[in-house]
């Protein structure tokens, strides 16, 4: 067997309801501060969602300033935040100013279905209530730039790669809440095994419209009816009520280490293990003993080459649902035992929201900012333990303490789950 090579991470990049820079993101959820505000989209004022994680409007407007011409001809949030966070990260890394041959740099990226819009089905509904295929062909330029039916899933890893002449490894991965982690493991092992030298990984979604906000009200999964905005997300507190739509980007760049350091990139921290499993249980439950997280961790440990008590960190998946967070502390006890009471455990869910098929990728930009700079941020709005939850959650004040190395979770609807392992770098 060849060799594994070592992945480093040397750029970040990140579109929050916190904001749009790292040290921005990082100043904010240091001081337990929330992105989540008050739903403000026409239409929805009765609606029994009211709490967000949007990206400000200035947040926003700096975007498409940025990329005029495309805000132009595609428009849909999901794609630009993937543009944002994607160039971010690039300039990190430095590598514009990189003048090698790019055909060994790829693009791993994550994102949800798109916006599913009534409309651009109904207006060509004819009175016989029968789908009228001529005419849609015909005027197919009157589809909204943001409708799926426009913007397939692999849109922005395709215009990525297209911008930055990223021309080698390219996919999307679209598996519910734990894509874009299971986007920075899949670039990851391609990275380890030889078949890149780098590879931007990450996820880019928003759901927040009118059929994601029906979606998650239906599935009995979102917090409703909150008067208080900010404290609508409660991972892990007895009181907690459901999870809060997000929207967003976070991107990586992971890199062969001889490369990276030949070219002089920055070295944040290294991945080093990748876990995946399936609960095979239920589409829109975990399994109640967390088996399927429990493997994914434990997969993940394991290609580490870690001890279970070297993981000083775990960013949780923390969506702040009965069901959730009671499961993965199930699941965290049962792969580190005894040490899970030494771990400290956060969820940046109770800050920015649920960001769905791109939750991961934020989440490994601040696990990474963790281990290398050995701090890690609050789990907010828990004020009240969930007797079932008693591990410590690092409560509403951020913690300072050496993190040798941390593990990521994400587990999405269907069973699907995600680990990742990254540890301080050591040349």
């Amino acid at each position: 067997m060849l060799e594994k090579r070592r992945v480093v991470v040397t750029g970040l990049g990140l579109a929050t309801p916190l904001g749009l820079g790292i040290e921005e993101n990082w100043e904010k959820a240091l001081s337990g501060k929330s992105g989540i505000a008050k739903l403000n989209l026409a239409g929805t004022e009765r609606s029994s969602v009211q709490a967000v994680g949007s990206v400000k409007e200035d947040d926003w407007d700096r975007i498409v300033d940025e990329f005029k011409e495309e805000a132009s001809i595609e428009g849909e949030r999901r794609t630009l935040f993937a543009l944002w966070s994607a160039k971010s990260a690039l300039d990190d890394s430095r590598c514009f100013d990189y003048a090698g041959n790019t055909d060994r740099f790829g693009v791993v990226f994550a994102a949800g279905l798109g916006i599913v819009r009534l409309e651009d089905i109904h207006q060509w509904v004819s009175e016989k209530r029968q789908f009228d295929m001529t005419s849609f062909g015909r005027e197919y330029h009157k589809v909204h730039r943001e409708s799926m039916i426009r913007n397939l899933s692999h849109r922005p890893a395709a215009l990525i790669a297209k911008k930055y002449g990223l021309s080698g490894l390219n996919c999307t991965v679209t598996s519910a809440c734990a894509s874009a982690s299971q986007a920075i493991g899949i670039g990851y092992r391609a990275v380890q095994r030889g078949d890149a030298d780098l590879i931007l990984a990450g996820g880019a979604d928003s759901m927040i419209n009118h059929m994601g906000l029906v979606v998650f009200v239906l599935l009995r999964a979102a917090s409703t009816g909150s008067k208080n905005s900010q404290a609508a997300c409660r991972p892990f507190d007895r009181r907690r009520s459901g999870l809060v739509i997000g929207e967003g980007a976070g991107v990586a760049v992971l890199e062969e280490e001889t490369h990276a350091r030949k070219r002089g990139a920055p070295i944040y921290a290294e991945v080093v293990g990748y876990g995946s499993s399936m609960d095979a249980y239920q589409v829109t439950a975990p399994h109640p003993e967390g088996y399927g997280a429990s493997e994914a961790m434990r997969c993940a440990i394991q290609d580490s080459n870690l001890a279970a008590s070297e993981i000083d960190y775990i960013n949780a998946h923390g969506t702040g649902t009965k069901l959730n967070d009671t499961t993965e502390t199930m699941a965290i006890k049962r792969i580190f035992k005894e040490w899970s009471y030494k771990i400290s455990i956060s969820s940046s869910k109770s800050l920015i929201g649920h960001l769905m098929a791109a939750a991961g990728g934020p989440e490994f930009v601040y696990t990474v900012l963790s281990v290398h700079r050995d701090e890690i941020h609050p789990t907010i709005n828990l004020t009240n333990r969930d007797l079932k939850c008693d591990l410590d959650y690092v409560p509403n004040v951020k913690r300072t303490r050496t993190v040798r190395a941390a593990l990521s979770n994400s587990f999405g609807f269907g069973g699907q789950n995600a680990s990742i392992v990254i540890k301080k770098y050591i040349n």
